[in-house]
């Protein structure tokens, strides 16, 4: 192990929350397998620092140069003194090993790439540039912010200064590989630098990106999310990030969250765009978001097609694979090379495919209303949260989560395997969205649970009868309740279109296991006798009613409706609906409220 401290007493003695950079670099180095380490440095201060290392447990010896000892390692790892991290260092040295390269560049995303080495690696891994800045074009964000490591029969007699290294060794055609990390790597090359890193060891950030335990991801949809839904984007200058999309990324970036993008890219199978293209867009993207100081930590895509027929089509990518969203192949493997921790994890997303993927894998989904809305239909599976854009789905992972996650804790306390639990209240009250994340975090705490909601047998508008009772087909919806109850047996929930108001024929089974939970809301949850003997657990959704007439008005705005018919609606609503729900809040077992909880 070698630390290019430098002669001087700083940036390596320079204080980080009560510890120096290079105190810090030892404390990393000790957590490894690694115990001989060499510190290059001529200062008195740093060698009087370090003293033998034996306090840490290990061997550490400072010199001033090269000489002496710095050959008698076959493999080194290369610190730059200015640069703080938390790295698992075993990992990158059998990464290295198994690569076989001469040198391996330890690579991360960088929130400031313009002041940053930026690499150019193919797909295999392997370096085949290296640019400084300025840099001028579009780059993928895979920054060098120093580490590196180094075989001897590299080195040849040159120094370990690590650009003028690997232009050397890439001159020569030496194989160097890179090792692409999502663990904090801070260069300290200005105040500035100095200032961010404090902040960021004070929040815990260095902890929150390691390795050496699973961390929570936000999996981010391409198009729709991050940058503009064209139907399809097969050109570099048809990508445009929405506005808002970086800035909330770059929160989710400084909140510790891996952040993978997960997309599926079938224009390549068809024939539209070459993978060429395709990762010049990336390029691109991640230009832009780097502009914003944002990142994403890999992008994932699947260029596959499941039509071997498609007409224009490549015969190589027309398969059926397990990448293709709703499947989880991409997904499992952000996992594996980000060590993420699904069940705390978020998928946000414009498609049906995509809430698919995140029921498929048991982590949360969150719908926005860019792109494609969830009006794809190519999935059955229903969002946990809808927000209107990625800000808004940061906003509620950030923001909002942590104090209903708490509260979800409060309700779920008194649930348990095979229970059946309703969730009544007016319109717009939140029913829907407690009732999904109460089974989201059910799940998280070992349960699995199943959310049938009743305006699923909400009758097509002109097959309605009066009153609020009139328009749901209570009797369909009571015997798929009483069947499904049994366990064992499926049902098939009809949809219901709220653009069209129709109803349609349902295509996903439910079948509830022994110990499944199953929780049922609606506005009529609470009004059926049968339904209430059936239930173990009952909680009407109270709400202020400025905020529901609030909701309900932005609802049907944006399903075209005038204000005028909106308003007269609401007021229909409040002489048919109100005092039959309100009712039926005497049979409820435990009354809450989402109000406050959402700001």
């Amino acid at each position: 192990m070698v630390i290019l401290a430098g002669d001087g007493d700083t940036p390596a003695l320079t204080d980080i929350a009560g510890v120096p950079l290079l105190g810090r670099q030892l404390a990393m180095i000790a957590r490894s397998t690694l115990r001989d380490v060499l510190v290059l440095s001529g200062s008195a201060a740093i060698t009087r620092y370090c003293g033998d290392g034996a306090a840490r447990g290990l061997a550490v010896r400072v010199a001033p140069g090269v000489e002496p000892g710095v050959a008698e390692a076959e493999t080194m790892v290369v610190l730059p003194g200015d640069v703080l991290l938390d790295v698992d260092l075993d990992h990158l040295l059998d990464h290295h090993r198994r690569q076989g390269a001469d040198a391996t560049l330890l690579l991360r995303p960088s929130d400031r790439p313009a002041e940053a080495d930026l690499v150019d690696r193919a797909e295999d891994g392997r370096v085949r540039g290296l640019h400084p800045p300025p840099h001028v074009g579009d780059f993928h964000n895979q920054a060098w912010p120093g580490p590196y490591v180094v075989e001897r029969r590299a080195l040849a007699g040159g120094d370990l200064s690590g650009r003028a290294l690997v232009d050397r060794l890439l001159r020569a055609g030496h194989p160097v590989q890179s090792y692409l990390s999502p663990e904090y790597v801070r260069p300290i090359a200005s105040a500035g630098d100095l200032d961010r890193a404090r902040t960021e060891v004070a929040a815990g950030l260095p902890d929150r990106l390691s390795l050496r335990q699973p961390q929570p991801a936000v999996f981010l949809d391409r198009d729709g999310v991050l940058n503009v839904e064209r139907g399809s984007v097969n050109t570099v200058a048809a990508l445009d990030l929405i506005p808002g999309a970086a800035p909330a990324l770059a929160r989710l970036n400084r909140a510790g969250f891996r952040t993978p993008v997960v997309t599926n890219q079938a224009a390549v199978a068809r024939g539209l765009c070459t993978l060429e293209t395709l990762d010049a867009i990336h390029a691109r993207l991640e230009t832009g978001l780097a502009a914003q100081h944002a990142y994403v930590d890999r992008i994932y895509f699947c260029p596959h097609h499941p039509d071997p027929a498609l007409p224009g089509g490549v015969p190589s990518l027309l398969v059926r694979c397990e990448c293709r969203k709703p499947k989880p192949g991409m997904v499992r493997a952000a996992t594996a090379d980000l060590n993420i921790d699904i069940a705390h994890s978020w998928m946000v997303g414009d498609s049906s495919s995509d809430m698919g993927l995140a029921r498929a894998c048991g982590m949360g989904g969150i719908l926005v209303r860019d792109g494609h809305g969830g009006r794809d239909g190519k999935s059955p599976a229903q969002p946990h949260v809808v927000v209107d854009d990625l800000a808004d789905a940061v906003r509620f992972i950030l923001d909002v989560w942590p104090g209903l996650s708490a509260h979800l804790d409060g309700l779920a306390a008194g649930i348990g395997p095979g229970d059946v639990v309703l969730v009544g209240g007016l319109a717009r009250a939140g029913k829907s969205l407690l009732a999904q994340c109460l089974s989201l975090r059910l799940g998280q705490r070992g349960h699995r649970a199943l959310v049938l909601g009743l305006d699923s047998w909400l009758k097509s508008h002109d097959q309605r009868g009066a009153g609020v009772l009139g328009r749901y087909d209570l009797a369909a919806a009571g015997q798929a309740l009483a069947a499904v109850a049994n366990r064992g047996t499926a049902i098939t929930p009809p949809r219901y279109d709220v653009l069209t108001q129709t109803s349609h024929p349902g295509r996903e089974d439910v079948v509830l296991g022994p110990d499944d939970i199953l929780i049922v809301e609606g506005v009529p949850a609470l009004t059926q006798p049968a339904w209430r003997v059936l239930a173990t657990r009952r909680l009407y959704v109270a709400t202020d009613e400025a905020g529901r007439r609030a909701r309900f008005h932005a609802e049907y705005r944006r399903r075209g409706w005038s204000d005028d018919r909106i308003e007269s609606t609401y007021q229909d609503r409040l002489r048919d609906e109100r005092p039959i729900v309100l009712a039926s809040k005497g049979y409820a077992d435990a009354e809450t409220s989402l109000d406050g909880l959402l700001d």
